[in-house]
């Protein structure tokens, strides 16, 4: 069994005659914070996308937790959580509707997702707001509840796409602890 959650090798993205993502080679251990840090356009979301199966990558392979991209994509959507880089949230439903209907997506019986939702929402102080429609929510809340949902049915590894972009310093500290504590 490896000690790494995400093995990279020469992970490429070619969009027409843009090479988005050149040949990338990562190892990412277990139990740890990874970012990718560069400048607008550098490749960082479509590198997420690509080992969240949202984008398919023109050449090379990747593993994520010991599974292969490419043969083992569901069981590995299974297993891992994703807050997306435009969050595409149902909106017309309210926080907890839309926590609930992502748990049962997942699998998570009634009782489950009703046991998870409230956990998350008092983790995430969504408690106030948790049957508004989230069309209404800040742009903080939004994040807390696309998080939520990423961490609904437990898993594995996290892949967070800007995750502190236009959120408050206080909604900022809190999304930081509920990470930290994970």
């Amino acid at each position: 069994m490896s000690d790494f959650c995400i093995e990279t090798q020469g992970l490429t993205r070619v969009f027409g005659t843009l090479v988005a993502v050149d040949r990338i080679a990562v190892r990412v251990p277990k139990g740890c914070f990874y970012g990718f840090l560069g400048p607008n356009g550098a490749g960082k979301s479509t590198t997420i996308k690509m080992l969240t199966g949202l984008l398919k990558p023109t050449t090379g392979a990747a593993s994520i937790l010991g599974l292969d991209l490419q043969r083992d994509l569901l069981e590995i959507k299974r297993r891992i959580g994703v807050v997306p880089e435009g969050l595409h949230l149902f909106e017309r439903l309210t926080g907890r509707e839309y926590l609930t209907f992502v748990g049962r997506m997942y699998g998570l019986d009634r009782v489950t997702v009703g046991k998870r939702t409230d956990e998350l929402i008092a983790m995430m102080d969504l408690g106030e707001k948790q049957d508004a429609l989230i069309v209404d929510y800040s742009h903080g809340m939004k994040k807390k509840i696309a998080l939520s949902a990423a961490l609904i049915h437990d898993p594995e590894i996290y892949f967070l796409d800007e995750p502190f972009e236009g959120v408050d310093a206080i909604a900022s500290k809190q999304i930081r602890d509920v990470l930290q504590s994970l």
